[in-house]
């Protein structure tokens, strides 16, 4: 019911009376806590009156709130009355009011809040229901959380208290708790403003970057609060600390979180990134994705801006990853433009990162246009290249829009590799050649760090040029040109970078002309011409030559291709064939651009004509070819089939004859001469007149190869030929054998067709009229030619005629013997002969030419090539007259030779011997056209069956010399006889011949062999094919028949192999008996037995290359595969043998094998997969063979097998490998070695990759796999091996495991950690060792050696690998590092071990710091004990470690190890532990602190005293810690002052005298620092310690402690004095050390005594002083002894005389002087009157006598510094004297007479100005003091100045009214 105004307004007023009424704060605390929410809830009333009265109370509560600090408020009941909604009760539109008060006192209430646990219970109040509150509420609750969370203590991350916090938060409602954590987030990005200085208002409407404008006002102005800098930081750190420990069920929801955080500006961003690491972020997680997305771009429609540039960076490296993020076109767009739009040089740099991302996972969106745009595509390359145009194009250029050079340099090669991606990925881009271009002019014109780069871009692009449009394909013809047609550019270009620049874009636009244009393209293939000039750089002219050759340019446009191509196609093995340009049309561009470059030298054509003709050459055969089905594959042997094609091919031949001849057109007459006048237009010097730059021996062999197919029309054209061939022959002196016979074989060729030609008829004119030979060698040469084709032609007698032969045959057989001729007599007359002119004779002039020839040729038979040739030719005639068995018996004789060539040129004499002009070898020797004589009807040949016969009884002949020709010549007579029937007759027989020959060691037999088996296997029908397969498998795979195969016989010395064929490193296998010892390399104990066939068997098996070429040949059309894997069991043992077989280190062996694998096996990798494990099993077996060659060549199959299956296929043998592995590495061949190496390269690289996370491999496999493989890599046989290399290798493999594994290696990373600090001691090279502990036989310094053996430790990669261990880990596996660090110290024995190990705990507290408080205590023992270390260097580094452990102890900790520290220095007597505790303080104080403040009371003490150690450096060390530590300086000691005086007085009478020493010295400075501030107490302690340790015998430095004590005599006057019992001890204690035995101690003190007398004298005192003085002058020589023994220069140095040096200036004579005058001085200070008016005449003439005695006696030899210390003493004496003497006329005596001694002594001419000045001193104070002795005085000076006297002296003198002369 609601109530009326007058009722509501009475309850507020009794409520502002029970307020009022409240005089203490517990009844104010009560009275607030039962009417505050109620009054606060009238807020909401309807009523004007009511709310106005409310506030008034309001203001008055608030008012005693701020004086009545301890009132705690309703906090709860605020906040659920600020959550409740508006009830039926409350129903008015006033209740914000109620909340926002409600929560403003809730507010307040929480700062006043003491309980903890009450404020902690707060926290799921406040939270659940927050998001569904009105902003207003929910801002002002969240800031309300803010404030508790302040003061919240967060739970040890991992630990049990985080998983309570977990369950605490868990009643939190999801929405809810997601509410917080996004306004958590959010509250990173927020960047508040400051309130309006005048009004205090907060702003609002504003936005932060990522903010909107309302979630800026969440945490300002709705919740009435602002912050400053440092309020910021503090509550972000309370946010993160409350969001990261506990908040969420799972971390992995803190993912977006710490994302923001990763970037925030203070160093909470380094805790967010390594909490991120430890979390699997989701790339693919859509929401996350999208969430970062929005923030990266913004949101406009809600007026989010875009965050800030860091967290941009940070986004995209995290969208770089995710392929969701690169599906939405207008997102991908945005991010690109922003980031490529950006300043930043990283953000531009992630972009283009995400832009190659994009196109590799998502390029459709890079390609799909929005509508009303232009393609997003476009516009983002089109952006990098605007931005390559901002920086400087073409070439960089810095300035105010480019980041430092080397981002600069990196940024835009992004560029270039980004717009490679985008055109890559888009042919539209690059139809209109637009970016193409752009990037040629890059190329060109960018600095060269780009070129590569570029060039890949380029290179990229190559897929879509074949799909360009024609105009486009034009425009890069042109582009071409530009760059490839002339070298003017290249010329004139100086610079070898702009040079490099052309070459990259030749090399480019080569690469583009291959991509672009069909192998028939004219133009491209010109290009391609162009290309190869030597000018350019190597890979343009590879990449030139592949457009000229149809398999390479088939391999290219394959791998070019955008569709997927078959392995066979990219291997150019498909059956297609390229059609070559057209004849016609590539000679017109040709003869177009030779015309062109006739007026410029600088085109390239002029270096490549070579090429272009070879080409030309190329384009004629294979167009020739074209269609029909020849040998003349386009595969990888192409280019060297083509050349030799017409050769060995007669159908080849007959098509490219036929087609040359076709050939009608003025062009290809034109190309013609083109050939020849390159070939034949040479200058006297034989230098080319024509248009080539250089010579090549191709234009001659192109003119030639075409003149021999040319048409008797073409060659009537050519005519003019002739003369210039016959003048290119007239300088037969200048031109070399093999020209001279090209060009007479052209003119021989041409004349055919120009019979009727005058210059013909000229030549044989000039033959008859030959008077000298020499001068007619021309025509010799020429007319040998012409004359056999003018006779092919039927043209003998018309142009020629029989005398013409005769006088031919007449010089030619005079001069044949002349050894001196140029000409090859026997070539030209082998031309003769060959084409039977020399029938043209008499039967008799026939046979009496021949018998000549035969003469004259026998004996050149074994030098000479062409004779044996000639002789084949002469066989033409043998019929007619009877010259067969001589000319074959002559033929026999070449067999010794050993020349190959040689041998089968016999062959070929013996097959035309046997079949005439019926063998193949002269069927293709006509290179006329239409010969008109049938040659071989003329010459059948008849002796096919006698020659045939005698080559195969040769075969048989054990002479290896003759096998080898026999062999040969067996293979020509097949080959060149394989149409005569008496060949096909004895194939069988011939086989059988071929099939021996393979078993012989010559590898020349063997290759003959194989090669006869396939052609005689072409002969044979299909019986007789079958036969012979069977045979030659038996022989493989059968002893006995094989045997049957050879002869001969075996003996155990029979050789097998030549020495060092077959080496096994101490020797070769050579003999039967060697290879016994290979049996059991198969495994089968019968092969024993076996090899007593061995010379006909196994030496078959082991000549593997002889079989493989006739498998090769034979066994291809077989199927042998079928054959042999038909029969699993000989498949299971034959296979994996013949795989490891293939991998024999003897070459021979293994190409044979590899051969007979290639043929039996057609699908190696499907065999390989099924008999895996077979191979696997044999290899491994094979790798501990005794025998070496087994051993190495299962590694090296090993390595090939894991390389060709998936690794999950040998994963359960993964150990095995690696022990094998391991040890093929430690064996003793060194080539077993190598491979073993590699083969553990590649496991480790394959083991890498099994267990890289980022990689697709899960974690639990990785897991799996390094749980099986690190025990052992860390095992004896691994890390602990005791081969070194193993040891190496493993640690290797474990240091790349790391690298490269990420946090798959966190579980196993600190036993890792341990293993590594332990190994690093085995590692150090032992010689580093020995050189330390014998570090002083060496005379070198240990502590410089351990030293250096430590920073190596902390460069070294072993321990790089620790850090990163460290770094990848959290702190679940902190525990682990804890122990294992611990047991690392103790189990550590070399230096570098224990260095490593006490840096392993400095990087667990660096990255662990609240996580190892609990472990600080074990740490903190470990790196004491460690401290006591007996190698300086080791316990230094632990003394270092301490101070980093200390940070993280608790103080009780603290306090105990710092006592300990303490005790050590005291306890243990050596200067190593004074230092390495020094060093410990000091590590403190650097790395902890705060700590070491906690502690100082422990510490100061100890640095006070040891700063003032007699130890020179532990004194230095403790002094720069005094320094550091003590900033008040006496200060601080006075602070510390009782610490110290209890220290001092607990250690000064230590057992160790340097600790005395110490405390001695301490003492002393202590009294010297000290004042009247210090009280009584402490004043009389010091005394005490001081009068306690005097007590006892005299020690060194025990004088400081007397020191010490007049010192505090003298400092606290009154407080001695008052303290008559101190006193008596003091004098007492003066008087004791003073009358000490030990006169040494004594002269130190007695000064000390003297200034103690000097304020509390004596006559007890004095007289001591008097005897003692006495004494120790007359024993000075016994307390002044100067050791010269260490004079380092004394030896060195001439001893010099009594004249080079007096003893008055010896160091001994100084110091004993020095002494006694400052003995006499301080004695001085002591004449004065005493309290009872005495005077210490006494004292004064011992001082007199003194003084005397120093002047006359020969102990001390007095100096300057005596003379001025006696008038120095006489001063004294008078300052001291007061005139109340009793007796003053005996003072004024021994003052006169002390003065005439001084005046003597100082008066002297040598005297030294101060000297006299001294003397001038003591006259004054004489006649100031005794007016009676002035005018003694006054007459001394007179005199004085009678000598010499400085200006200085005089003035002094004048002063005294003194008259100077």
């Amino acid at each position: 019911m609601q109530l009326s105004e007058s009722k509501e307004k009475e309850l507020v007023e009794k409520v502002a009376l029970r307020f009022v009424l409240s005089d203490t704060p517990e009844k104010y605390e009560q009275a607030l806590n039962t009417f505050l929410p109620p009054l606060l809830l009238k807020l909401a009333s309807c009523h004007n009156s009511v709310r106005q009265a409310v506030f008034e109370i309001l203001k008055d509560v608030l008012s005693r709130l701020n004086t009545l600090t301890s009132v705690e408020l309703p906090v709860e009941n605020l906040l659920d009355q600020a959550k409740k909604n508006e009830g039926t009760e409350v129903t008015t539109s006033n209740y914000n009011n109620v909340r926002l008060y409600s929560l403003l006192f809730a507010s307040r209430g929480i700062e006043r809040i003491s309980d903890y646990d009450r404020r902690k219970n707060l926290i799921p109040t406040i939270i659940n229901g927050i998001s569904t509150l009105p902003t207003m509420t929910s801002s002002r609750l969240f800031h309300i959380l803010c404030k508790i969370i302040l003061k919240l203590e967060s739970p040890l991350k991992g630990s049990a208290e985080e998983d309570d916090m977990r369950q605490f938060y868990k009643p939190i409602n999801n929405t809810d708790m997601e509410f917080v954590l996004s306004y958590c987030t959010k509250f990173f990005l927020l960047n508040p403003a400051k309130p309006d200085q005048n009004s205090g208002i907060i702003p609002r409407g504003y936005t932060c970057p990522g903010l909107t404008a309302d979630d800026v006002s969440f945490f300002t102005y709705n919740a009435g609060i602002t912050f400053t800098k440092d309020q910021m930081v503090t509550y972000k750190r309370s946010i993160f600390k409350f969001i990261t420990h506990g908040f969420v069920p799972d971390d992995q929801q803190l993912i977006k979180f710490l994302s923001i955080v990763s970037t925030d500006s203070t160093d909470i961003s380094d805790k967010a990134v390594q909490m991120l690491k430890t979390l699997e972020i989701s790339y693919e997680d859509s929401d996350f994705i999208n969430y970062l997305i929005s923030l990266y771009i913004g949101d406009t429609k809600i007026g989010r801006p875009p965050v800030k540039q860091e967290l941009q960076e940070k986004i995209l490296t995290i969208l770089n990853r995710s392929v969701i993020a690169t599906e939405k076109v207008q997102q991908v767009s945005l991010i690109c433009s922003i980031g490529l739009h950006s300043k930043s040089y990283k953000l531009r740099s992630l972009c283009l990162t995400f832009i190659g991302f994009v196109s590799k996972n998502n390029h459709q969106n890079l390609e799909i246009s929005p509508v009303g745009s232009s393609g997003i595509q476009v516009s983002i390359a089109s952006l990098i290249r605007n931005n390559l145009n901002t920086e400087g194009w073409p070439r960089l250029q810095l300035g105010a829009n480019t980041p430092n050079f080397s981002n600069a340099i990196l940024q835009r090669r992004l560029q270039y590799e980004t717009l490679g991606l985008l055109l890559k990925k888009d042919y539209e881009l690059v139809k209109d050649l637009s970016f193409i271009e752009f990037l040629f002019d890059s190329l060109k014109g960018d600095l060269n760090e780009f070129r590569p780069s570029i060039q890949e871009t380029l290179n990229s692009l190559t897929p879509h040029l074949y799909d360009l449009p024609l105009t486009s394909k034009n425009k890069l013809k042109k582009l071409a040109e530009n760059f490839l047609n002339d070298d003017y550019q290249f010329e004139i270009i100086k610079d070898n970078d702009e040079r490099d620049a052309l070459m990259a874009c030749r090399y480019v636009c080569i690469k583009y002309i291959n991509a672009a244009f069909d192998f028939n393209d004219c133009q491209a293939r010109y290009f391609n011409i162009l290309g190869t000039s030597r000018t350019n750089r190597f890979d343009i002219i590879e990449e030139s030559y592949k457009g000229l050759n149809p398999y390479w340019f088939k391999v290219c446009k394959a791998s070019n291709s955008k569709d997927f191509k078959k392995t066979s196609e990219l291997l150019g093995n498909n059956n297609q064939i390229l059609k070559f340009p057209e004849l016609s049309s590539i000679l017109k561009l040709l003869m177009s651009e030779v015309e062109k470059s006739k007026n410029n030298s600088f085109f390239v054509i002029r270096k490549t004509l070579n090429t272009s003709v070879r080409f030309i050459k190329q384009v004629i055969i294979s167009n020739a070819i074209y269609g029909e089905n020849t040998f003349l594959d386009q595969d990888e042997d192409w280019s060297i089939k083509i050349t030799n094609a017409t050769n060995v091919d007669h159908r080849i031949f007959t098509l490219v004859s036929n087609y040359i001849k076709a050939i009608d057109s003025d062009v290809f007459i034109s190309f013609l001469n083109l050939i020849h006048n390159e070939f034949a237009l040479k200058d006297s010097s034989n230098r080319k007149i024509f248009l080539s730059t250089y010579q090549d021996i191709e234009f001659g062999q192109t003119l030639l190869f075409f003149l021999q197919f040319c048409s008797s029309k073409t060659l009537a054209m050519l005519s003019h030929q002739m003369e210039s061939l016959f003048k290119f022959i007239n300088g037969i002196d200048i031109q070399n054998d093999k020209d001279l016979q090209i060009a007479a074989n052209c003119i021989g060729i041409i004349s055919v067709g120009n019979v009727t030609s005058p210059f013909i008829k000229e030549i044989f004119d000039t033959l008859l009229n030959i008077n000298n030979i020499e001068k007619a060698a021309d025509v010799i040469i020429t007319v040998s030619y012409m004359i056999p084709r003018l006779y092919l032609s039927n043209t003998f007698g018309t142009v020629m005629n029989e005398t013409h032969v005769k006088i031919l045959l007449e010089y030619l057989i005079e001069n044949i013997v002349n050894k001196d001729k140029k000409l090859d007599f026997i070539k030209l007359m082998g031309q003769l002969i060959r084409y039977g002119v020399i029938s043209s004779l008499s039967t008799r002039a026939k046979e009496t030419f021949i018998r000549n020839i035969i003469t004259v040729v026998k004996d050149k038979i074994q030098r000479s090539e062409s004779s044996i040739e000639l002789l084949g030719y002469i066989s033409l005639y043998t019929d007619e007259f009877n010259l067969s068995e001589e000319l074959f018996d002559l033929i026999y004789s070449s067999h010794t030779t050993s020349q190959i060539e040689m041998l089968f040129t016999g062959g070929e004499s013996l097959s035309i011997l046997s079949d005439g002009w019926m063998s193949s070898f002269l069927e293709d020797n006509i290179d006329i056209p239409h010969c008109q004589i049938n040659l071989p009807q003329l010459f059948p040949g008849s002796k096919q069956i006698n020659v045939l016969n005698k080559v195969l009884e040769h075969c048989d002949n054990t002479k290896p010399s003759l096998r080898k020709a026999a062999c040969i010549w067996l293979l020509t007579l097949v080959k060149y006889n394989r149409s005569n029937p008496i060949i096909k007759e004895k194939c069988e027989i011939i086989h059988m011949k071929f099939m021996r020959f393979l078993s012989d060691r010559d590898e020349i037999i063997q290759e003959s062999a194989s090669k006869g088996l396939s052609l005689v296997y072409e002969l044979g029908n299909f019986d007789v094919k079958e036969t012979m397969l069977k045979d030659l498998l038996r022989s493989f795979t059968d002893t006995a028949a094989g045997a049957k195969l050879n002869f001969g016989s075996v003996s155990e010395e029979t050789e097998l192999f030549d020495a060092g064929a077959l080496s096994t490193g101490d020797d070769s296998i050579k003999t039967y008996k060697d290879v016994l010892s290979l049996a059991s390399e198969v495994g089968d104990p019968s092969l024993v037995y076996k090899f007593m066939n061995l010379a006909k068997s196994s030496s078959l098996w082991s000549s593997r290359k002889g079989i493989a070429f006739g498998l090769g040949a034979i066994m291809s059309k077989a199927s042998l595969e079928n054959i042999i894997l038909e029969d699993k069991n000989t498949a299971n043992k034959l296979i994996p043998k013949l795989f490891r077989y293939r991998f024999d280190p003897y070459e021979l062996v293994s190409n044979s094998m590899n051969d007979i694998w290639n043929t039996l096996i057609s699908n190696s990798s499907e065999i390989i997969n099924s008999y895996f494990d077979l191979i696997l099993d044999e290899l491994l077996v094979g790798m501990s063979n005794k025998e070496w060659r087994v051993r190495e060549a299962s590694s090296k199959a090993l390595l090939h097998l894991i390389q060709t299956v998936p690794k999950e296929r040998f994963a359960d043998k993964m150990i095995d490998l690696w022990t094998m592995s391991f040890r093929s590495m430690d064996d003793i061949k060194e080539s077993v070695r190598q491979e073993g190496t590699k083969l553990t390269n590649v496991l480790a690289k394959l083991l890498a990759r099994s267990i890289d996370i980022n990689n697709g491999v899960s974690k639990e496999t990785s897991e799996n796999t390094l749980k099986l493989i690190l025990p052992f890599l860390l095992g004896t046989k691994g890390l602990n091996s005791d081969a070194e290399d193993v040891r190496s290798f493993a640690l290797k493999v474990v240091i790349d495991l790391v690298k490269n594994t990420g946090y798959a290696m966190k579980p196993f990373a600190p036993n890792l950690a341990y293993e590594f600090t332990l190994l690093l001691s085995s590692m150090e090279p032992e010689v580093i060792n020995y050189l330390a502990l014998n570090a002083k036989n060496f005379k070198v310094d240990a502590t410089e050696i351990d030293a250096q053996r430590s920073n190596v430790v902390a460069s070294s990669p072993i321990f790089n690998i620790i850090e990163k261990l460290i770094s990848m880990s959290d702190d679940t596996v902190i525990e682990n590092y804890v122990n294992n660090s611990i047991k690392a110290v103790r189990k550590s024995i070399g230096l570098p071990s224990k260095i490593a190990a006490s840096s392993v705990i400095i990087l667990l507290v660096q990255k662990y710091q609240s996580d190892l408080k609990p472990y600080s205590g074990k740490l903190l023992k470990s790196c004491f004990n460690a401290v006591s270390d007996r190698n300086g260097t080791v316990n230094q580094s632990f003394a270092n470690t301490f101070g980093y452990i200390v940070k993280i102890s608790s103080i009780d900790k603290v306090i105990k190890y710092s006592n300990l520290l303490v005790e050590k220095y005291f306890s243990e007597h050596s200067p190593e532990t004074k230092l390495v505790v020094g060093k410990a303080i000091s590590s403190m104080i650097k790395y902890a602190p705060s700590q070491f403040e906690s502690v100082a009371g422990i510490y100061i003490p100890l640095v006070f005293i040891a700063s003032n150690d007699s130890d020179k450096e532990s004194a230095l060390i403790y002094g720069q810690i005094w320094t550091e530590s003590s900033s008040l300086g006496s200060g601080t000691i006075k602070l510390y002052l009782d610490e110290i005086i209890k220290m001092l007085s607990e250690n000064i009478n230590s057992t160790d005298f340097s600790i005395r020493r110490t405390c001695a010295g301490s003492v002393s400075i202590l009294s010297s620092k000290i004042d009247n501030t210090i009280t009584k107490v402490q004043v009389s302690k010091l005394f005490d310690i001081i009068l306690q340790a005097l007590n006892g015998r005299s020690w060194s430095g025990k004088e400081a402690i007397v020191e010490a004590l007049v010192e505090l005599t003298l400092k606290f006057k009154d407080t001695f004095n008052e303290n008559e019992e101190l006193k008596l001890k003091t004098v007492k204690a003066f008087i004791t050390e003073i009358s000490k035995k030990n006169q040494e101690y004594v002269s130190k003190i007695i000064i000390p005594y003297t200034k103690f007398i000097d304020n509390y004298s004596t006559d007890e005192l004095l007289s001591h002083l008097i005897s003692v003085s006495t004494s120790l002058i007359e024993n000075l020589d016994s307390i002044i002894v100067i050791d010269n023994k260490y004079d380092s220069n004394s030896s060195a140095k001439r001893i010099k005389t009594q004249s080079d040096i007096t003893k008055k200036s010896t160091r001994e004579n100084v110091e004993k002087e020095e002494f006694i005058t400052e003995l006499l001085l301080s004695s001085s200070n002591l004449c004065k009157f005493t309290n009872e008016g005495e005077y210490p005449y006494s004292l004064l003439l011992f001082i007199f006598n003194l003084v005397d005695l120093l002047f006359s006696n020969e102990k001390v030899i007095f100096t300057w510094r005596t003379n001025l210390v006696a008038a120095k003493i006489g001063c004294n004496i008078l300052d001291n004297y007061q005139n109340k003497d009793s007796n003053p006329e005996m003072f004024e005596k021994q003052i006169e007479n002390y003065w005439h001694k001084i005046y003597k002594m100082n008066s002297k001419n040598e005297s030294i100005e101060n000297v006299k000045l001294g003397l001038v001193q003591f006259a004054k104070l004489i006649i100031t003091r005794l007016p009676s002795l002035k005018t003694v005085i006054e007459r001394d000076l007179i005199d004085l100045t009678e000598d010499y006297l400085t200006p200085r002296v005089i003035s002094e003198i004048k002063e005294l009214n003194i008259a100077t002369s």
